[in-house]
């Protein structure tokens, strides 16, 4: 899930839609669109988008992460689903695009359906090895892939999660209890450091490893739990 493949389609989105719809502001933590309500196209200018789906066992799974450039919604609108949620991770900036506009925008670059095409399958591959990753891969570098996923570059050069505990948990399909413990062990190793609401990524080097199945903290190779609620101080 982190370093995703980019494809060509975010450029062309931004080429070809132009700023055919004015911009809104989404502020961190607020949904762009919700499941049960038709999706719209939102087209992100800056921020972070985090796209999920709820479970019927009450927990979330996170399909992908959208940034600048990504158009969200078009999966679901062109496949008739209400399913699928989009949350802001952080203060986010985007243009909402018709789906008229984007036939328009077609009709002038017959280049466009393939590149839609694409991007779907992009999305579906991405998808796929999500749904894979969250059963079989240790909890630990579920985390550490996500974390690596929402970090964002700060002024002073050092790479930010602006994320709590909770949305965290959410993100990863777990509860808070499991995080807590799973970064309480990346601080204790010092892959991370943790402030309210933020994550530092204190040594990108290691929490790579990590969230390659390479490494466990603590220096260990191998897989450690892959899930499990019992709460830590």
């Amino acid at each position: 899930m982190h370093q995703e493949a980019q494809n060509q389609s975010p450029s062309i989105w931004e080429t070809v839609l132009g700023d055919a719809a004015p911009q809104a502001y989404v502020p961190a933590g607020e949904l762009v669109f919700r499941a049960g309500e038709s999706p719209t196209l939102a087209l992100i200018r800056a921020g972070l988008v985090r796209v999920f789906i709820g479970t019927e066992g009450g927990r979330q799974q996170t399909i992908r992460y959208a940034r600048p450039g990504d158009l969200i919604g078009l999966a679901p609108l062109l496949g008739g689903s209400r399913a699928w949620n989009a949350e802001a991770i952080v203060q986010t900036t985007i243009t909402q695009p018709t789906l008229e506009q984007l036939r328009a925008a077609a009709a002038l670059h017959p280049e466009l359906p393939w590149l839609i095409a694409e991007d779907l399958a992009t999305w579906a591959c991405v998808g796929v090895a999500a749904l894979a990753d969250s059963g079989s891969q240790p909890m630990v570098t579920r985390v550490a892939r996500h974390l690596e996923a929402v970090a964002l570059r700060g002024p002073d050069g050092r790479a930010v999660a602006r994320i709590s505990h909770q949305r965290l948990a959410d993100a990863v399909g777990t509860v808070r209890e499991v995080i807590s413990r799973q970064l309480q062990a990346l601080r204790a190793d010092g892959v991370i450091e943790t402030q309210p609401g933020r994550v530092i990524l204190a040594d990108e080097e290691r929490l790579e490893d990590i969230a390659a199945g390479r490494i466990t903290p603590g220096g260990d190779s191998g897989a450690g739990a892959t899930d499990g609620a019992s709460p830590t101080g």
